[in-house]
């Protein structure tokens, strides 16, 4: 309640709720000791208030004075609701973890014009715009196009950073303590050079494959990759990702974070993220014998031809 004493209508109906549920959940307390008592079904409230619009277009109620007439009479009824009606009548928890319009660039006005569209956050208009496109959005909410074009686009679900969880060394035998002995001297000889060093003759040299994606290089035996971006878990969850169209699981997801989970046959390939937006993330993965890549923070993972060591 502000110093005029008029109120926003969801505060009242949000107080009115919460109060009710704190009686549910004392109502569940008592049923131990007493399995039949009463409940509230209905309640009604009459109210006498004036209605008034403040400057961001929201409805406030305000009660009135000693001796003010002129007040509307608003009727208010509450009702119990099971838990199918809530998931079937309001959006889902996914869909709340969208970004708001106000990240997404858009002004207050702009973000206003849109909410009476029934448009909150960025999952909605992207929605609405998968179903009516974003002309008609625009021309409904009286937003411009440009402006609902590169709030979808500032949004869109992406890859930032690739980091691998090296894998933990084996332990190491005890040996045994080393016995001297004179060995003679090694005769000089000439040396070889391994058959990938040695030069090809022109002939045996061959165009290898051309990768329009960025390459990932992983050490034999990681368990773990480490995914860092935004917007990466959608309505239906989080990203599908495929090595070589083998689904992998995922044992940590988050907007802005997934952890991977790498098969024990790993094998190199290629390596496919499906983000919400129904664009796909590809790397082409290859295993390195050596100490490889040590888990620093690849930034840009988007760059085509990049190679990640």
């Amino acid at each position: 309640m502000v110093g005029d004493g008029s109120f926003l209508v969801e505060e009242f109906i949000d107080s009115i709720t919460s109060q009710l549920d704190r009686v549910q959940d004392a109502l569940r307390i008592k049923a131990v000791n007493r399995p039949l008592t009463y409940a509230l079904k209905d309640m009604a409230l009459e109210l006498k208030v004036f209605v008034e619009m403040d400057a961001q277009g929201r409805v406030r109620f305000r009660t009135g004075g000693p001796n003010e007439a002129g007040a509307s009479v608003v009727h208010l009824g509450f009702t119990t609701i099971t838990k199918p009606m809530i998931e079937e009548n309001t959006i889902s928890l996914s869909a709340s973890r969208s970004p708001g319009l106000e990240e997404a660039g858009l002004s207050a006005d702009e973000r206003m014009r849109l909410e009476r569209v029934g448009v909150r956050n960025v999952a909605q208009l992207e929605r609405l715009n998968r179903s009516a496109g974003v002309q008609s959005v625009s021309r409904f909410a009286d937003v411009p196009v440009d402006r609902l074009k590169r709030a979808l686009v500032m949004n869109q679900p992406k890859i930032t950073a690739v980091r691998p969880e090296p894998p933990r060394p084996a332990p190491q035998p005890a040996r045994p303590p080393a016995v001297k002995a004179t060995v003679p001297p090694p005769k000089a000889r000439m040396p070889i050079l391994p058959i990938s060093a040695r030069p090809l003759p022109p002939q045996a040299v061959q165009p290898g494959p051309v990768f329009n994606r960025p390459v990932l290089k992983l050490q034999r035996g990681t368990k773990l990759l480490h995914l860092s971006g935004s917007r990466l878990i959608g309505e239906d969850g989080p990203p599908v990702v495929r090595l070589n169209d083998r689904p992998l699981g995922i044992s940590e997801a988050d907007d802005d974070r997934l952890v991977v989970e790498m098969p024990d046959d790993l094998q190199g390939g290629a390596l496919e993220v499906s983000l919400p937006d129904g664009s796909v993330a590809s790397y082409e993965l290859s295993l390195d014998d050596g100490d490889g890549w040590h888990g620093e923070d690849v930034n840009d993972a988007w760059a085509p031809g990049e190679e990640m060591s």
